[in-house]
């Protein structure tokens, strides 16, 4: 008895479990690996000889001259619909048309999600036609290709948008938006010729690394969340119209070197924004002092400041405070000086002369810092061993504030 048990329980050690998978979770399996690598289970066993065939999500990768793999896939893929098709092409002189079929494959397959990610050579690759009337598609990333003025569009389902590295002049962009009714995400990075975002659908916003010589206009009257990041705009951002924003993230690089008075105007538009975000550019903009201009979020309740360890100071922070009447959170995440001020330049920068600030009133708002300091339900200080080569008295006294109230945390 005792070997029969033996014999039994070392056939079922060698018992293939994973052929024994339904597969939905094999096809789970499939999400994670290289499409080359799916096929290649082919060769395990009759079960899993079709398995592949019947994916729903394809990724393809092409970076060598053999571009046969993508053809063969597609010609024994055995399903009607796809829900995820990928493409990203590395190679330059692959043929335009070779990209447009691969993707009319998808277009016929009735695909929900589509991603190409072509190649900085392949700016001037043309979209296929067939995509500009696809009313499957509900999320769709493009990059390094272009697209064609003629086309009218209509992507009735689409639902998230992302473009990256193109041409998308005011007259293209209009008649995305005008035929995506239903869009609630848009981002574009790197992209050139983009004067006004207009929708009344949109509910997120993300701009990166978008450099334009004029004012860029944003009326979207559902819009939620507001991110605008990477280099620096030579033209102000207008939010015409956004009264439904509740979170607002500026934190756009370089220096300094428009108007002021417009750039603090700026950062003054997300005033019903209940979550704000300021990277060190806008931080130094709106800690700037000038005359009939002043940043006020009324409605903000937390609030998160990347700032340069040399600009900190405690006639800022007030000021934010005395602005912000009903913070409740406040975030402070030093940042490294060098890219605004030589560290070995600390010791002699003087502060009050940048910020123009008046001693005297200085003593008056340090009163009520107090007051304002207590207000706050939780206060949270990252990056505080930078501050030490500095004075950072304001730091512990908003640290000693928050100790008698509720919450703070101070990370190294």
């Amino acid at each position: 008895m005792a070997g029969i048990s033996k014999q039994i329980i070392g056939q079922k050690d060698d018992e293939d479990y994973i052929s024994l998978l339904p597969d939905y979770l094999i096809h789970h399996i499939f999400s994670c690996l290289h499409m080359r690598d799916v096929v290649k289970t082919c060769v395990l066993s009759k079960r899993w000889q079709s398995v592949w065939t019947t994916v729903s999500d394809l990724r393809f990768s092409v970076s060598s001259y053999d571009d046969s793999f993508v053809d063969r896939v597609l010609t024994l893929y055995g399903l009607d619909k796809v829900r995820k098709f990928h493409l990203e092409v590395n190679l330059k002189p692959l043929c335009p048309s070779k990209i447009d079929s691969w993707a009319g494959f998808a277009i016929d397959h009735q695909v929900e999600e589509l991603l190409l990610d072509l190649n900085i050579w392949w700016a001037d690759c043309p979209l296929s036609p067939l995509l500009y009337n696809c009313s499957s598609l509900t999320k769709l990333c493009l990059s390094g290709c272009c697209f064609s003025l003629s086309e009218s569009i209509n992507w009735s389902s689409l639902k998230s948008l992302s473009i990256h590295s193109m041409d998308v002049i005011d007259d293209v962009l209009q008649k995305i938006l005008m035929g995506s009714p239903v869009l609630e995400y848009l981002n574009l990075k790197r992209c050139w010729g983009v004067q006004g975002i207009r929708s009344t659908s949109l509910k997120e916003l993300v701009i990166e690394d978008i450099s334009v010589g004029f004012p860029l206009h944003i009326l979207t009257p559902r819009l939620l969340s507001l991110r605008v990041r990477g280099y620096y705009f030579d033209e102000i951002i207008r939010i015409v119209e956004a009264p439904s924003l509740l979170e607002a993230e500026l934190d756009f690089d370089g220096p300094i070197t428009s108007d002021f008075c417009g750039l603090k105007r700026m950062l003054c538009q997300p005033q019903n924004a209940t979550r704000v975000l300021f990277g060190p550019s806008c931080v130094e903009v709106m800690w700037t002092q000038i005359e009939d201009t002043q940043v006020s979020l009324p409605n903000c309740k937390s609030l998160t400041l990347h700032v340069a360890i040399s600009e900190f100071g405690f006639p800022p922070i007030a000021n934010m405070l005395a602005t912000t009447p009903n913070l409740e959170k406040l975030v402070i995440i030093f940042k490294p000086c060098d890219l605004y001020l030589n560290i070995s330049d600390v010791d002699s920068f003087n502060f009050d002369e940048f910020y123009n600030f008046d001693h005297m009133s200085c003593w008056h708002v340090k009163k009520k810092f107090k007051h304002w300091a207590q207000r706050l339900e939780n206060v949270e200080i990252f990056g505080f061993y930078g501050c030490l080569g500095l004075e950072y008295e304001e730091v512990l006294t908003l640290v000693e504030e928050r100790f008698k109230s509720q919450a703070i945390g101070v990370v190294q």
